[in-house]
């Protein structure tokens, strides 16, 4: 058994292809089985984001399995086998694993180490679950990639690190103020930067943000988007709007300052995030106790962000080999894998003796009608040990596996494999073999 992932992503191809290349939630369900009752795949799970849409599969022949999921992408989508062929990255064995604990923990997601990746893995994975196209081996491997990519958060907390001058200023301001739920957030400025802010605002659990612009039906309109604890304040009552707040971020195209020293107060007011170029706030003469960031000293924090990102994803991906490993060690620990080859090679004894046989009878036959036949013959032991192998698969993992697979062997006429002799066993039966 091997694990094989074939992948279309954004790392090789453009927007427009990728979005001719995506399964609905809708088709899942028949595209999960569909594969699943393709030759040589013995598990599978079907990803498909924006940005990637991969195969994760279990087969019992590399080069069988990978040529059949490339053909059921195909033809799913309408496109040349061909062309699927020049698209898709395909990762055998541990470079299939590694690839699904980088996907998972968002090391090959577009924003590097970003989590909402780990989301669409256990989607798509408990989808698959539940269409019962997974098994033992995927199960273990999906749950053992979503309980890594969340220890890889919580040691590595990359999505925390801002990236943007608007995400900066809100990080910043958190940790001035600390506990939000009591606090008021002020955003002057309506423009793209105001509204980023205003959106990501919205999720930080402020009290109350107020927003202000000068044209003011266009701040009520975006207000009525947001929950109640948004709301809306006149252009004219900036200055007073200001004083009331815990925290205040400038985000206009004013070509003169809107906030002089005098206009601010220290009763109330922590913090002041300047996002104007030129600066909204005249702060060369500021006299009260506010915290006051400029884009210059924003780029600076955001500058130093990217480095210690850089960092933790580098950190991030040295524990992937780790769980390379780990997984591989689990699956030295089943018993199965000697008795399927056990099984596949006592399949292709009887079918090479019948073509044997066959040739003997109908010497007449020409070398196009000889490879027709045997490609036939292979195919129809192809589909009749399928079947077998997926149950002899599940039944390692029960508790009395042991005599389980005592009993299949007996009942196919095949050897059980002695308990010390497992381990050697495994390793011939091309664990790490193609």
């Amino acid at each position: 058994m091997y694990v094989v992932c074939v992948s279309l992503n954004y790392q090789q191809l453009p927007i427009d292809v990728r979005e001719q290349l995506v399964f609905s939630k809708k088709e899942l369900e028949k595209a999960n089985k569909l594969l699943s009752s393709e030759k040589s795949i013995l598990e599978e799970v079907i990803l498909s984001t924006c940005n990637r849409t991969e195969v994760y599969a279990v087969v019992d022949q590399i080069h069988t399995g990978r040529y059949y999921i490339k053909r059921f992408l195909a033809n799913w989508f309408h496109i040349d086998l061909d062309q699927i062929s020049d698209w898709a990255v395909i990762d055998l064995k541990e470079d299939a694993v590694a690839h699904l604990m980088r996907v998972s923990t968002g090391l090959e997601s577009l924003d590097r180490g970003e989590p909402q990746i780990l989301g669409q893995v256990k989607q798509a994975f408990f989808a698959a679950q539940s269409f019962h196209t997974t098994g033992v081996i995927l199960d273990h491997l999906f749950q053992q990639a979503i309980s890594f990519s969340k220890k890889m958060h919580t040691q590595y907390r990359v999505s925390e690190l801002s990236k943007t001058s608007g995400q900066t200023a809100l990080h910043q301001i958190k940790i001035k103020l600390q506990a939000l739920e009591d606090k008021t957030l002020v955003i002057v400025g309506m423009g793209q930067m105001g509204q980023h802010v205003l959106k990501n605002a919205s999720t930080m659990k402020f009290k109350q943000i107020i927003i202000l612009n000068r044209t003011n039906e266009k701040a009520a309109e975006l207000a009525k988007q947001y929950e109640d604890n948004v709301q809306m304040q006149p252009w004219q009552t900036l200055q007073e709007t200001v004083n009331q707040a815990d925290a205040v971020i400038m985000a206009t195209s004013a070509k003169q300052p809107l906030l002089q020293d005098g206009d601010l107060s220290d009763a109330r007011l922590q913090i002041i995030a300047d996002l104007g170029v030129p600066r909204n706030v005249a702060s060369k003469k500021l006299s009260v106790n506010v915290d006051y960031y400029d884009i210059d000293h924003l780029s600076e924090i955001i500058s130093s962000n990217h480095a210690l990102t850089q960092q933790m994803l580098r950190q991030m991906a040295s524990h992937v080999p780790n769980e390379v490993t780990d997984f591989y060690a689990w699956q030295r620990q089943l018993n199965v894998v000697p008795v399927i080859r056990q099984l596949r090679e006592s399949a292709l004894t009887t079918e090479k003796q019948v073509y044997d046989s066959l040739l003997h009878k109908l010497p007449e036959l020409d070398a196009h009608q000889r490879k027709v036949i045997s490609k036939h013959m292979k195919s129809i032991i192809n589909q009749m040990i399928k079947e077998p192998i997926k149950e002899v698969k599940e039944l390692s993992a029960q508790e009395d596996a042991q005599v389980d697979l005592a009993f299949f062997c007996q009942i196919f006429g095949l050897k059980a494999v002695e308990k010390k002799k497992v381990e050697k066993k495994k390793e011939e039966a091309g664990v790490h073999e193609d």
